[in-house]
């Protein structure tokens, strides 16, 4: 049989995308292949957010290029968003590429492999408005958690972000699409089901009313929700912008038995003003009152951000005004980048960039302080006890297991591998950045089955 091998960077979209794509070379005919060497076909799903995605794809074409030169029938090919966004340039570095996909068209990748194997020429697509289609099989990495797509592309205009001219504009998927994969999901025996979207929290904005009720993210999770609490199944949802953080959604995650008490939910800065240049479109004071609605609804939640720092003209108060923002919320988690400028973004063309040594300096100190706070705040949840799904041998030490709690926080601890894929109770003993150390206290509890068949889809 031939084979394939997928190298994917970026989030978790992309990692979804991969899973597709493994999923269309399978019906093709295409196995697995332990190594890019054994491959007949090699594939980048190659990510565009910042400077140094790129470079590491075109490293990676670079050595997959000699395998080109004793393989010629090897296909070679580039998918994502990198390939939407520079493709020319992708051209002109890596003349051997063979074909040329972007993210909304995933379901065309058999198409374009005919043509570079029948044609004998180079093939590709890029269209950002294709209209995605649900793939019919989907090979997964994890038995036990998988990701569903509920909204491709994005609508906002950030003067920092590539993502809308990589993925297109926003369209929802049709809730009996998401229902029936999530309903598959749970009779295939999977215990976490993620919902994915550039901004998953503006769900069904482009949908129809059913029944006079508008389609939004809470809809959606109520929908869910009927599904995945009789199973014992946790549902997660990212990521999230805060103009679309409603109290009706608040809500759905108070009272919605299966939906994990964690959220990611993205401030970039600290300062006003900076949110302003960057075309946020909320203020500080706003995203405080959504914290402290969440802390209020949902208590324990686990809230996660991402911040942007070195952003053009942020003065050093205003990088202040950032740091005041961290310690005050306390998030449980922070993915924190120096600005990185990407072609054919408004920012990249603002006259006062700062300079590499300030972003730096700036993006130290601000780790730092992040990893004082969220060492504090696992500090004082030692001793709880605490759900975790186990996961399987921790890779730091496997004679451990690890998992996860509904608060999406790892826990290392000894148990029988036999308990993969269960809930069980652990007793949190250390801390430490990464989540915990600890003890089992419970035995895996019973998952009840739910009869599907009577169960309404809206």
């Amino acid at each position: 049989m031939p084979r394939y091998w997928i190298e994917t960077f970026g989030c978790q979209m992309n990692v979804l995308d991969s899973e597709a794509m493994a999923g269309l070379l399978t019906k093709m005919g295409y196995e697995k292949a332990n190594s890019p060497e054994e491959a007949d076909i090699i594939l980048i799903n190659t990510c565009t957010v910042r400077q140094k995605p790129d470079e590491k794809a075109f490293a990676y074409l670079g050595e997959f290029a000699k395998l080109k030169q004793k393989k010629p029938h090897l296909i070679l090919g580039v998918t994502g968003c990198m390939a939407q966004r520079e493709s020319d340039i992708i051209k002109a570095r890596a003349p051997y590429v063979d074909l040329l996909l972007g993210p909304r068209s995933i379901h065309r990748l058999p198409q374009l492999i005919r043509i570079v194997q029948e044609q004998r020429r180079f093939a590709e697509h890029l269209d950002l408005y294709d209209d995605p289609v649900p793939p019919d099989l989907v090979v997964r990495n994890s038995d036990i958690f998988a990701y569903v797509t509920v909204i491709h592309g994005c609508n906002k205009k950030c003067t920092f972000c590539a993502v809308p001219t990589a993925r297109g504009p926003e369209k929802s998927v049709p809730p009996e699409i998401v229902l029936e994969q999530v309903r598959q999901l749970i009779d295939l025996g999977y215990r976490e089901i993620i919902l994915l979207g550039q901004n998953v929290n503006a769900y069904g904005h482009d949908l129809p009313s059913i029944n006079g009720k508008r389609l939004d993210l809470a809809w959606l999770l109520e929908r869910i929700d009927e599904l995945a609490a009789p199973a014992k199944v946790r549902v997660r949802f990212t990521t999230n912008h805060p103009n679309h953080m409603t109290d009706r959604l608040i809500e759905a995650m108070a009272n919605l038995e299966s939906i994990c008490e964690h959220i990611h939910l993205p401030v970039q800065s600290g300062d006003n003003e900076v949110l302003r240049r960057m075309w946020r479109g909320y203020t500080v004071e706003r995203y405080l009152s959504i914290i402290e609605k969440l802390r209020e609804k949902v208590p324990g939640i686990a809230i996660a951000t991402d911040i942007i720092v070195g952003f053009p003209g942020e003065t050093e108060e205003q990088f202040q005004n950032t740091l005041r923002l961290m310690e005050q919320v306390k998030f449980d988690q922070a993915f924190m980048f120096a600005f990185s400028p990407r072609p054919n973004t408004l920012a990249a063309t603002f006259p006062d960039q700062v300079p590499e040594p300030v972003k730096k300096r700036r993006l130290q100190e601000l780790i730092a302080l992040q990893n004082e706070i969220q060492h504090q705040k696992n500090e004082r949840e030692v001793g709880q006890v605490v759900e975790v799904l186990v996961e399987g041998p921790s890779e730091k030490n496997p004679r451990k297991l690890s998992g996860r709690t509904r608060t999406n926080k790892t826990v290392v601890f000894e148990g029988s591998p036999d308990l993969r894929g269960k809930f069980v109770h652990v007793r949190t003993t250390k801390a430490y950045l990464w989540g915990f150390e600890g003890e089992l206290v419970g035995e895996p509890e019973e998952v009840p089955q739910p009869d599907i068949e009577l169960l309404a889809v809206v």
